[in-house]
């Protein structure tokens, strides 16, 4: 064979040799470390919407701490549906709701991330007194997280008995980014 065709065959090799390692990188990183999925209902609006597509960074919730606040995609055990909740309350803490506001071990804490006009609007919209219902006090064990909606009136969460708090292993996802639709477009951690 001529030096020509040797090269050629080489270049050839050389290209689906370096396509075959991207597809192995790409098909590793949408297994490993971030993920499509779709935003299904109210339980986190306004800032998560009903429909809003959505790239979730499933590496992170492991190779980062999970803290207060943290947004995070949990594995719910019982049927095996992925929920978009808040952390509110972490491993050996006590939490309370009372009059709207919350308690870790006894000491107020603001939640700042709520949406004061929206709280407002559905107050009056569903005619109540507290957005957040009473509960607790609680308190978490050595492996629990207290996860709740940001859209309180409309979350089936933590708050509930029937769903109560959630273990680490359960939580596979920490922040993630809306990418549809575009004027939507932001990272929410």
């Amino acid at each position: 064979m001529s030096k020509k065709k040797l090269e050629f065959i080489d270049n050839i090799l050389g290209f689906f040799q370096y396509f075959l390692i991207c597809c192995v990188a790409i098909t590793i990183i949408f297994t490993v470390g971030i993920r499509h999925s779709t935003v299904v209902g109210n339980s986190m609006y306004p800032t998560l919407k009903n429909k809003e597509h959505v790239m979730i960074n499933i590496a992170a919730s492991y190779m980062t701490d999970i803290h207060r606040f943290d947004i995070v995609v949990v594995k719910n055990e019982k049927n095996d549906d992925l929920w978009v909740k808040r952390v509110i309350a972490l491993p050996n803490e006590t939490v309370e709701y009372r009059n709207d506001q919350l308690f870790i071990d006894g000491k107020l804490v603001k939640e700042t991330f709520l949406d004061n006009n929206y709280i407002k609007k559905e107050l009056k919209r569903k005619n109540i007194k507290n957005f957040t219902s009473n509960i607790g006090p609680y308190t978490l064990k050595n492996d629990e997280y207290f996860l709740v909606g940001d859209n309180r009136t409309n979350s089936f969460d933590s708050r509930f008995l029937s769903v109560g708090p959630f273990k680490r292993s359960q939580i596979i996802a920490k922040g993630m980014f809306v990418m549809y639709p575009f004027h939507e477009i932001k990272y929410v951690k």
